[in-house]
C-alpha cells in the first residue's frame, strides 16, 4: 500500500501543541512588553512567532507518512532528523478512536495505538484521519481482526452490552468528587481576589456584601453551592454521555463522550485488578463505580490509559453480577475480608492526632486567640483515623487476594495470583509486640506500577497472604522485567 498522510487538520491540532507548549514561557515575556512603546513590536514578534509556528506544524504534515503493511505499521516523521518506527501488529494491543470538537467538524477522528510496552516512545498515533480511515486502521492493525469479524458476523451470537442512561449520569454526577474539586478552585480563586481585582473594586465588593442582610448572603451561598454543584453534574453527563460497555471474546469496548467522543478497546488480559471505589457520599447510598488497572497504556505522557472506567454508576450489590457478565475471570462471590484486630486502631488514629498537636502547638505560641480551632478539629481527625481503621481489610485465597482501605473513600482491590509484581511485608518493634504487620503489593500499569498498602493488620493474615503469593513464579523475574522496561505480557 503507497504511504498515507494525516488530514490537513492535523496541522491545526500541531499548531495548538505548540502554542500550548511555549505559553507559560511566553506569558511573562509578554506581560514585561504589552505597555508603552514597545507595544508595538510585541504584536510584530507575536505574529512572527505564528508564522513560524504554522510553517513548523506544516512542514511537520509534509513529513509524517504511515503505511499498513502485512504485518506491521510503519510511520516516517521528523523535519531535521528522519525518524522512521515499524511497529508489528503482534505487538499491538489496543487500538482506540478519539474525537474532540474539532475533530466532529471535520469528521476526522484520532488513532491512538497501545503497544504490548509503556513507553510512550513504543506507542504511536495519528492525530488526525478521516473517521472511515481510522476505522480501517483499527481493523487491520488488530492482529485478531479476522476472528473477530467472523464472531461478529455471527448474528447468532449475543455479546452482554449496556448503555448508561442520562438520569443515572446526572446521579453519578451529584454524588461525584468534582464539586469539591470545584469549590477548592473557587477557594484559591477567591484567596488571590485581592491580588487580581483592583483595591478599590475589591474593597467596595467586600464592603457590599457586608452590608447585606443575613438571609441574602445565605442565600447568595446556597446559590453558588447549587451553581457549582450543577456544573459537577453537567461535565460528568457530557463527558460519559452515552456510555456503553460490551464485552467481546476476548476484549472489553467502550464509546462515550458529547463532545469529546472516545471509542477504548481494553484486552481482558491485560488487566492487572479490578478495584471498586466509594466514596462518602456513594457509601451512604450503597453507590459505587468499577475501574480497572491496565498494563502500559502511556499516551501522550499521561497515565490516563493505564486506569479505565468500566460504568459511571452502578449499586454496590450489583457489582458481583456486572463482574460476572463483563469480566467473569475475576467475577466469585463477596469476599469476607479480616478486618484489623482493636489493638491496631491507635495506628490509624495518631497521625491525625499528631498533626493536631502540632497546630495546637504552633496556634498557641503564634494566635492564642485562635487555640480553640485546632482543638475543635481533634474529634474529626479521630473519627476519620477510626473509619480508616473501620474500613481495612484483606482476604486471600488461591486465586485472589483482595484488599480494601480509605484514602477519601472506600476502595476495594481484587488482584490475581499472576498480576502480582512484588509482595512486601513490614513491621517495626511495635507491631512485632503486638503481632501485627502491614502489607505493600504493587501491580503492573505503566512505568511506575501501581502500589496497594494496608497497616496494621493481623500478622498471621499476611504471613499466610505472603506464603500464598510470594511462591508466584517468576515474581521477581517479573518485577525486574516490569523494571527494565521490557515488552511483553504479564501472566
Amino acid at each position: 500500500m503507497s504511504e498515507q498522510r494525516l488530514h490537513p487538520a492535523a496541522i491545526i491540532f500541531q499548531f495548538i501543541r505548540s502554542l500550548k507548549d511555549i505559553a507559560l514561557g511566553l506569558l511573562p515575556v509578554l506581560l514585561f512588553t504589552l505597555r508603552g512603546e514597545t507595544l508595538r513590536y510585541a504584536v510584530a514578534g507575536i505574529v512572527i512567532l505564528l508564522l513560524l509556528l504554522l510553517l513548523l506544524a506544516v512542514w511537520r504534515w509534509m513529513r509524517f507518512s504511515y503505511t499498513i503493511t502485512g504485518d506491521e505499521l510503519h510511520i516516517k516523521q521528523g523535519i531535521f532528523i528522519r525518524k522512521e518506527r515499524r511497529i508489528s501488529k503482534n505487538r499491538i494491543q489496543s487500538i482506540d478512536l478519539t474525537q474532540s470538537l474539532i475533530h466532529r467538524l471535520f469528521g476526522l477522528t484520532k488513532v491512538q495505538i497501545e503497544t504490548a510496552g509503556s513507553d510512550e516512545n513504543v506507542d504511536a498515533s495519528l492525530a488526525a484521519v478521516v473517521f472511515s480511515e481510522g476505522e480501517r486502521v483499527q481493523n487491520e492493525l488488530k492482529a485478531d481482526y479476522r476472528m473477530n469479524m467472523e464472531e461478529k458476523e455471527d448474528t447468532s451470537k449475543e455479546y452482554p452490552s449496556e448503555t448508561t442512561g442520562y438520569g443515572k449520569l446526572a446521579l453519578a454526577g451529584a454524588t461525584s468528587d468534582n464539586a469539591i474539586l470545584i469549590f477548592g478552585l473557587m477557594w484559591l480563586l477567591y484567596s488571590q481576589a485581592n491580588q487580581i481585582i483592583p483595591e478599590g473594586t475589591y474593597e467596595q465588593a467586600t464592603a457590599w456584601v457586608l452590608s447585606l442582610a443575613l438571609q441574602m448572603i445565605v442565600v447568595i451561598v446556597l446559590s453558588s453551592i447549587v451553581i457549582v454543584w450543577g456544573v459537577g453534574v453537567l461535565w460528568t453527563m457530557v463527558k460519559y454521555a452515552k456510555f456503553t460497555i460490551t464485552r467481546y471474546e476476548r476484549e472489553l469496548y467502550m464509546t462515550y463522550g458529547l463532545i469529546e467522543k472516545r471509542q477504548r478497546t481494553i484486552p481482558v488480559h491485560r488487566i492487572q485488578a479490578v478495584i471498586v471505589k466509594e466514596n462518602l457520599l456513594r457509601q451512604l447510598f450503597g453507590l459505587c463505580y468499577v475501574y480497572v488497572e491496565v498494563a502500559g497504556g502511556v499516551s501522550n505522557g499521561k497515565m490516563e490509559g493505564s486506569t479505565v472506567h468500566l460504568l459511571p454508576l452502578l449499586t454496590r450489590q450489583r457489582v458481583p453480577a456486572f463482574l460476572e457478565t463483563y469480566l467473569p475471570e475475576y467475577s466469585r462471590e463477596e469476599p469476607q475480608l479480616k478486618r484489623p484486630p482493636l489493638r491496631s486502631l491507635p495506628y490509624y488514629v495518631w497521625k491525625g492526632l499528631f498533626l493536631v498537636l502540632i497546630a495546637v502547638v504552633v496556634v498557641f505560641y503564634v494566635a492564642p486567640s485562635w487555640i480553640m480551632v485546632p482543638v475543635a478539629a481533634l474529634p474529626i481527625f479521630i473519627g476519620w483515623g477510626w473509619l480508616c481503621w473501620r474500613t481495612a481489610g484483606i482476604k486471600a485465597d488461591d486465586t485472589f487476594l483482595n484488599l480494601s482501605f480509605r484514602t477519601i473513600g472506600r476502595e476495594t482491590i481484587t488482584v490475581k495470583q499472576r498480576r502480582l509484581q512484588a509482595f512486601e511485608k513490614r513491621e517495626n518493634w511495635l507491631y512485632r509486640r503486638q503481632h501485627l504487620a502491614t502489607i505493600d503489593v504493587a501491580i503492573l500499569n505503566n512505568t511506575a506500577g501501581r502500589h496497594f498498602t494496608v497497616s496494621a493488620l493481623e500478622e498471621i493474615d499476611v504471613t499466610m497472604a505472603s506464603a500464598q503469593f510470594s511462591s508466584v513464579p517468576h515474581i521477581h523475574e517479573l518485577q525486574k522485567r516490569n523494571k527494565e522496561n521490557a515488552p511483553g505480557d504479564i501472566e
